[in-house]
């Protein structure tokens, strides 16, 4: 009997061992208990057996899946890697395209810049990267751009220390502390384009911030630089941005409602480097700008609908008179004879200036959300003040831009569930949408967004005469492209309106459709920039307004 019972044991106990092997470990203690139950082991010999099993156990990583992402998580469960990646794939359609008076698209339809009006696909997002958390301490995340320019291959790469709520210490490059909308990413913003306040705010740097979250409030400082790369490492300098919010709904106990309100705001110094690059210029004219502040219409449309620009002269070069022996049988003697006269060559089309421009921005900006339920309303206000030099040059601005909006959850989703540490994660639908069964309708939600721009007190000292503002303008001297480039100008004034209604389906934490229908009121009929090339009495009309239509699909993990 000892000796059946000893088989039986040792059998029960390379079962169990390689049960483990075979990914069984979660039943592992339940069996042990049942041979225990039915009097095949001892609760000694079951201990035995187990022992060895769960010391394997606790060094054994885990591995995961949460909303379709897949996670490798150490057995202490503090070190962790998880794949990560978006596609966002765009259909856009433009009325702009269709309402010129002349037989070519737009105005003219062999420039390159018209692609902003085109109707046209477009992957817009594709990124894959990694992130997780090392030592308990600190999360980390690395995302690598698959689409885009070779400039901004690192969409994000930073680690962030947070084994304290109250305190963290973030570096790398990430999204600075300004905007709730900003903050939110491309993935749970809600509506197919952010608005005008997100074209403003700094975005993703390199950079350090401080950061922390206390229950009802969150804070963060941050000091970056501008540019990836320095331009000028005499005139450079570090910017800095903070952003301080508080949910009075939490301060409350109310975890059905969201009450907030925030504060943010940044100031920047950098340098930016002209060149000859103009659409609207000839390729050889030698007039170097640089661009220091510039809108594009809602919904992602119409191209430098406002636009101001800083001059930057270009070395020029002057070329020897070609000269000739003139005489009798050309030989020398007769005189030399110059044939031309000196001539002066402008710089090459695109080529950059020896020295740099300087920009500051200074901005602070307010934001707030109340949301009950199925139900949002959020809106942002972001006041700036712009000022370019170079030389004796100088361009100035103050600038605001805005959103309102309402958002519904026809599904009855709570909108507090998708807020954390002052911002918003992704609406997860009461009942995915499962395509395998046809079963589950996800989550489905409508809006209306009013958000603008308004340019005032925009000044420019003209020295070099290439310096100048473009677009929707109040006064011009330029019908054909509304430009502004005298001497000396004063009281310059632009203003944009946009208007887009939503519709979204959140089919399960991994796919989204979108649709939106963006409709831009111009305050002052223009010429646009990149798609004019005859003033109005040749027949190419002014336009006073932009429509257009927008369609999103869209993966993420």
């Amino acid at each position: 009997m000892k000796i059946n019972k000893k088989i039986a044991v040792a059998v029960s106990g390379a079962v169990l061992l390689m049960a483990g092997e075979l990914a069984l470990a979660d039943s592992t203690t339940d069996i042990v208990d049942a041979l225990i139950a039915k009097g095949v082991l001892t609760e000694e010999e079951g201990k035995l057996i187990t022992k060895g099993h769960d010391s394997k156990k606790k060094t054994e990583p885990k591995v995961s899946e949460k909303d379709g992402a897949f996670k490798v998580e150490s057995a202490n469960g503090k070190n962790s890697i998880q794949l990560t990646g978006r596609l966002h794939f765009d259909y856009r359609s433009n009325s702009i395209e269709d309402m010129s008076t002349e037989t070519t698209r737009g105005g003219q339809a062999n420039d390159t810049d018209t692609a902003s009006v085109a109707d046209q696909f477009q992957l817009r997002r594709a990124r894959l990267g990694v992130k997780g958390r090392l030592a308990g301490m600190a999360d980390y995340e690395l995302v690598g751009n698959l689409v885009g320019s070779s400039t901004n291959i690192v969409d994000v790469a930073y680690l962030d220390f947070n084994k304290f709520e109250k305190f963290g210490l973030k570096f790398g490059k990430f999204k600075q502390g300004v905007g709730l909308e900003e903050l939110t990413s491309s993935n749970n913003v809600d509506f197919i384009e952010r608005s005008y306040v997100a074209q403003l705010v700094p975005s993703k740097k390199l950079g350090a911030q401080l950061h922390g979250e206390i229950p009802g409030f969150t804070y963060s400082g941050s000091v970056y630089q501008k540019n990836d790369t320095m331009l000028d490492s005499g005139q450079d300098s570090m910017s800095y941005a903070g952003r301080l919010t508080a949910n009075f709904s939490e301060l409350m106990g109310n975890k059905d409602t969201i009450t907030h309100l925030g504060i943010s705001g940044f100031t920047e110094e950098y340098s930016v480097l002209a060149t000859t690059s103009s659409n609207t210029s000839s390729s050889n004219d030698g007039k170097a700008r640089a661009t220091i502040l510039a809108f594009r219409s809602g919904g992602a449309g119409l191209n430098n609908v406002f636009r101001a620009q800083i001059g930057g002269e270009l070395m020029q070069s002057t070329v020897t008179p070609t000269c000739s022996v003139s005489g009798a049988g050309g030989t020398a003697g007769g005189g030399a004879t110059c044939t031309s006269s000196a001539v002066t060559i402008s710089a090459a089309y695109h080529t950059a200036n020896s020295t740099t421009a300087r920009v500051k921005n200074d901005a602070v900006g307010l934001e707030g959300i109340f949301g009950y339920g199925p139900f949002k309303l959020q809106g942002e206000f972001l006041h700036m003040n712009t000022k370019g030099t170079y030389a004796t040059d100088t361009v100035s601005l103050d600038t605001d831009a805005y959103y309102a909006e309402a958002l519904y959850m026809i599904t009855g989703e709570k909108y507090s569930d998708a807020y954390k540490k002052g911002a918003f994660g992704l609406v997860k639908p009461k009942n995915d949408f499962n395509p395998d069964t046809g079963t589950g309708i996800g989550a489905w939600e409508v809006g209306f967004r009013y958000d603008g721009f308004n340019v005032s007190d925009g000044s420019l000292t003209n020295t070099s005469g290439y310096s100048r503002f473009q677009g929707v303008l109040n006064t011009y001297d330029d019908v054909k492209m509304q430009t502004v480039s005298g001497s000396n100008a004063v009281g310059i004034k632009s203003r944009v309106d946009s208007y887009t209604a939503g519709i979204k389906w959140i089919l399960n934490p991994n796919m989204v459709l979108k649709g939106s229908y963006t409709y831009t009121k111009f305050d002052n009929p223009f010429q646009p920039i990149d798609i004019g090339a005859a003033a109005p009495s040749s027949g190419n009309k002014l336009y006073d307004h932009e429509s257009l239509l927008l369609i999103r699909g869209q993966y993420m993990f």
